[in-house]
């Protein structure tokens, strides 16, 4: 079941692992809130039906989304505070830190990049820009505006 256009590329990046997250959260929701739900409504009603299986992809997100144990994400932020001003390899010591931090039967750590298997299907993620692109920066033009405030607290 895949109602919200899950897309694996022959080359996926942080922008598509960030779009499949959302895509596995929605899946999450969906499942929650229309098959589980109704079928215990069914259930407790004493009505007849054909169960529905489905994959329950909760364990996906808490493997992305989860601080203890660390998470796809959790590990990602934890090596963009102490990346800081490097840049060469940071990326493969990403991927190096995910392999060892994260013991998950859907994750798979290699040199330049990682896999996870979705509820959609196995996609690898090319590692390339991921520390970079998770950090959290302030634009220059941002600073201008703020520093330039009429609110002392803002400067």
């Amino acid at each position: 079941l895949d109602i919200y256009g899950f897309e694996i590329f022959d080359s996926n990046g942080f922008e598509q692992f960030c779009i499949n997250f959302v895509n596995e959260k929605l899946q999450q929701i969906f499942i929650e809130l229309t098959l589980r739900a109704e079928q215990d409504e069914y259930k407790s009603e004493g009505i007849q039906w054909e169960a529905i299986k489905f994959f329950n992809n909760k364990i996906v997100c808490d493997l992305i989304e989860s601080n203890k144990p660390s998470g796809v994400f959790a590990v990602l932020d934890d090596m963009c505070k102490t990346a800081h001003a490097e840049s060469k390899g940071v990326d493969q010591k990403f991927v190096q830190k995910a392999s060892q931090s994260i013991d998950h039967p859907h994750f798979m750590g290699g040199v330049n990049h990682f896999e996870i298997k979705h509820y959609a299907g196995n996609v690898r993620y090319m590692a390339e820009g991921f520390v970079e692109k998770n950090k959290d920066i302030i634009f220059d033009e941002l600073k201008i505006v703020i520093k330039s405030s009429k609110l002392s607290f803002l400067r």
